[in-house]
């Protein structure tokens, strides 16, 4: 059984993760929910959970608080899932200096919260871990590419430091391995990123629905325009 640890004001993520667990996952989760982020850094190394979550606070100095005692208690080695309003530069910092992080924005569905504890938990094969941390999102994307016509339109369903991935069920112009796109999120009205990516892996999904893995042409100017939209 997985040890959970929720640091939160109220008792909704427990109670979310819950629900779901009973049906996907029964006896396989303990969850516990705490408003004390006060623990010592020994109990963090002794005792600490299998799994952290966190409802980051929406006041700055507070997150302050929170960025200072991870750094100070809380082991690299340690899972967690943070829980934000929006993603800032100060939070990313953080964010690649632990082991395996997710970063899900609030206010999240119950079964994505579900799935994205299970995805924490699991243990992957030696070399097969996520280097950077992700940032689970639901952003309409439109795909172009400057050597063939048409506009085939997705779901960016996470995205990182390196790359992103994103669905799509439409074939205006064939994907393939290997080609360069230009990916255009539109995060808020009358606000639109547009950057390059290559095609590294394509799975599909179902029956017309195909996933797309996709690494940063030029990953720090990407990413620094990606990140202020959010």
């Amino acid at each position: 059984m997985y040890k959970v640890l929720i640091i939160s004001t109220s008792f909704d993520e427990q109670k979310m993760i819950e629900e779901i667990a009973q049906h996907h996952n029964p006896g396989g989760l303990s969850i516990e929910t705490t408003a004390s982020f006060a623990q010592e850094s020994v109990w963090w190394a002794t005792s600490g959970p299998d799994l952290l979550i966190i409802r980051l606070p929406e006041d700055e100095l507070l997150q302050g608080y929170f960025y200072t005692k991870l750094r100070r208690d809380v082991p690299k080695q340690q899972k967690m899932i943070l829980l934000t309003t929006s993603i800032t530069t100060s939070l990313m910092q953080l964010s690649v200096e632990y082991l395996k992080v997710r970063m899900l924005k609030t206010p999240i569905e119950g079964f994505l919260l579900f799935q994205t504890v299970e995805d924490s938990l699991r243990e992957y094969e030696v070399g097969k871990q996520q280097i950077h941390p992700r940032y689970l999102t639901d952003v309409s994307v439109d795909v172009r590419s400057d050597f063939k016509e048409g506009i085939n339109k997705g779901t960016m369903k996470n995205l990182s430091m390196s790359g992103a991935y994103f669905e799509s069920t439409e074939s205006r112009f064939p994907i393939k391995i290997n080609d360069l796109v230009h990916l255009t999120l539109s995060m808020n009205v009358g606000k639109q990123y547009v950057f390059d990516a290559k095609i590294v892996w394509i799975k599909e999904i179902r029956a017309g629905s195909f996933g797309y893995g996709v690494t940063f042409v030029n990953k720090e100017d990407v990413y620094n325009n990606l990140l202020k939209g959010f």
